[in-house]
């Protein structure tokens, strides 16, 4: 839909009647206005996951072992329906997960590696606000994150030892994206 912002002016001259009319399409304008408003979305959802990540990764590093949620969250009610088709939908993805990452190398999967590990995360949570304004500049902490996750998860070593590669690359190419921007 084209949208158009007219004016009309008329006076006379010299007896004559003489009239201007002009007619600018604003449809890009008012585009370029929504694009901002949903990146704004975006940073914000970000910055939102960043914070309940952060949330849960202090409370691992404070020693807590399960997951807090506020009471409003545990009450909430699933249709049981939608959650059978999304854990149907999500059983094939799981089973390679499980048949791929299982317990290796153990002493970096230990308590000090986990607690190291929070301290990256933590790092490159850090991150993710000021790379939302490069384009998918986050998508390399966010993985590395979830690396991490998993590797706690399975208490997988070797993904480990690949998630603090990982946290180094995607801390030098976050920053070299962030300067070249």
């Amino acid at each position: 839909e084209q949208r158009l912002l007219g004016y009309r002016a008329e006076y006379r001259r010299d007896g004559q009647p003489i009239i201007i009319s002009v007619a600018q399409d604003y449809t890009p304008v008012l585009d370029s206005f929504a694009r901002v408003r949903l990146s704004g979305l975006g940073l914000v959802g970000f910055a939102l996951l960043a914070l309940l990540l952060a949330s849960i990764t202090i409370r691992m590093l404070m020693g807590y072992d399960h997951f807090w949620a506020p009471d409003w969250l545990r009450r909430r009610e699933m249709d049981k329906d939608r959650v059978e088709k999304s854990l149907d939908w999500l059983k094939p993805i799981t089973h390679r997960i499980d048949a791929t990452l299982h317990e290796r190398l153990k002493p970096l999967a230990g308590d000090a590696a986990r607690k190291a590990a929070c301290v990256v995360i933590l790092a490159l949570l850090l991150t993710v606000p000021p790379l939302e304004l490069v384009p998918f500049a986050t998508s390399g902490p966010m993985i590395v994150i979830s690396m991490f996750g998993l590797a706690m998860l399975f208490r997988d070593g070797l993904l480990m030892l690949i998630g603090f590669v990982g946290a180094v690359l995607a801390a030098g190419g976050g920053l070299w994206a962030w300067l070249a921007g």
